[in-house]
């Protein structure tokens, strides 16, 4: 063999971005003169630089070649062991070339950069964000990461909490921030925090977030809720100031006067020349209006008219008897009752009754524990309408002393029964 070589140290450790070296003693074991180059050989080849690269050498000489490893600080070169060789060719004598083998050990550096994404959040329940963990050190390990807040108004959720970053890559984690306390309306407000990663040397890596937690119910909701509200406030006004332009008052119709109500009489006053009337003159009725005054007498003599005189309209009164029934309530309908005050006596000729609520159930009007009339309030018409006005067939005359009732009867399911009766009566002379 034509040459010979002899690595001094088979084992080498260095570090990232620094710097270790080793020995090969070259001889030339030929009778001539030869010439040797050096290749290395391996994943270092191209951090590793060989001096000299070629050299020649007399016969039995010898020569000491120096190899110098200068890792570069990177996640592309991986810790542990790395395998080498140092190709020695000879000249003169390429099949007497020789190859010579040594172990690299490179130490582990850890590095660990990690970042949010994004940063800020809105959301009106769950703020959603993303960290990104890069190992850029040149071994595998794991870490943990957690996140707190700390005016503690938040929860979290990590997922996953004790991920195993590889070096030269990048491993996502998802990271919710939940508040423990919503509100309806109102400006925004940032709730800020923390995500921890703590890596395998035990010095924590800190990245601020915050979730800027906005209302329930956005400003364009609150703003257009608040114009439909005001837009059906006056349509509602609208409505009723229309349907009360008709002739229908608080307190009830006018009452209409009853057929039995005495006629009217006619008084006349003849001149002690004027004749009878004739006797086909017709009879004034409570259906057709007075006849025309007639005008008796001759030519020459005093006229004397004779006129018909309605009979006064009656003197009425009116008062309201409110009710509020509970439903489910034993021992019969509940009573809401009017005492007739003193004066004189007072003939009721209508009721109108009214519903409001819409409730349903039954109401008896009464008058001193007698029924004068029952009516089923389903019957009776909502607020705003005209409502339902009983004429009893009997129209009962009340005394001072004496009580009118309204017995209610509710069927509600749950609220009270709230009717209302407006009492028309009219004066008795």
């Amino acid at each position: 063999m034509a040459v010979s070589a002899v690595l001094r140290t088979t084992q080498v450790t260095v570090a990232p971005g620094g710097a270790a070296r080793c020995h090969v003693l070259i001889r030339n074991n030929s009778a001539v003169v030869d010439q040797f180059a050096f290749t290395v050989r391996g994943d270092v080849v191209d951090w590793t630089e060989v001096k000299p690269a070629r050299v020649n050498l007399m016969p039995q000489q010898e020569v000491s070649v120096e190899l110098t490893f200068t890792p570069p600080r990177s996640p592309e070169v991986l810790a542990g062991e790395h395998a080498f060789a140092l190709m020695v060719a000879s000249r003169e004598d390429p099949a007497g070339s020789v190859v010579q083998e040594g172990l690299l050990t490179l130490d582990q550096f850890t590095e660990v950069e990690a970042a949010v994404v994004p940063v800020t959040s809105t959301s009106r329940r769950t703020g959603k964000h993303t960290l990104a963990v890069d190992n850029l050190g040149n071994h595998s390990h794991g870490v943990e990461v957690s996140a707190t807040d700390a005016d503690s108004r938040l929860t979290f959720k990590v997922k996953p909490r004790a991920p195993r970053v590889e070096p030269g890559t990048a491993t996502f984690v998802r990271v919710v921030a939940k508040p423990k306390k919503y509100f309806w309306r109102g400006e925004n407000r940032l709730l800020p925090f923390t995500i921890r990663v703590l890596g395998p040397d035990g010095a924590p890596i800190e990245v601020e977030a915050a979730l800027d937690q906005a209302a329930l119910l956005p400003r364009r909701f609150v703003r257009l809720f608040a114009i439909l509200l005001a837009l059906l406030l006056v349509l509602v006004i609208l409505i009723t100031t229309i349907l009360r332009q008709r002739p229908l008052s608080l307190v009830g119709r006018a009452p209409i006067p009853s057929s039995t109500a005495p006629p009217p009489s006619t008084t006349a006053t003849p001149s002690s020349t004027a004749p009878p009337p004739p006797s086909s003159a017709p009879a004034p009725t409570t259906a057709a209006p007075a006849p025309p005054p007639a005008r008796v007498g001759g030519a020459g003599s005093a006229a004397t008219t004779g006129r018909t005189t309605p009979a006064p309209a009656p003197v009425t009164t009116t008062f309201t008897i409110g009710a509020q029934a509970y439903p489910g309530v034993g021992g019969g309908p509940q009573l809401f009752s009017y005492v007739v005050p003193d004066g004189p006596r007072h003939r009721v000729t209508s009721v109108l009754l009214r519903n409001p609520a819409a409730d349903v159930g039954q109401v008896q009007i009464r008058h001193d524990g007698a029924v004068v009339g029952t009516v089923d309030l389903a019957a009776v018409d909502r607020d705003g309408g005209d409502g339902l006005l009983f004429r009893p067939d009997n129209p009962p005359l009340v005394a001072p002393g004496e009580s009118l009732v309204l017995a209610v009867s509710c069927g509600n399911e749950r609220d009270p029964c709230t009717p209302q009766g407006v009492f028309t009566a009219a004066l008795v002379r």
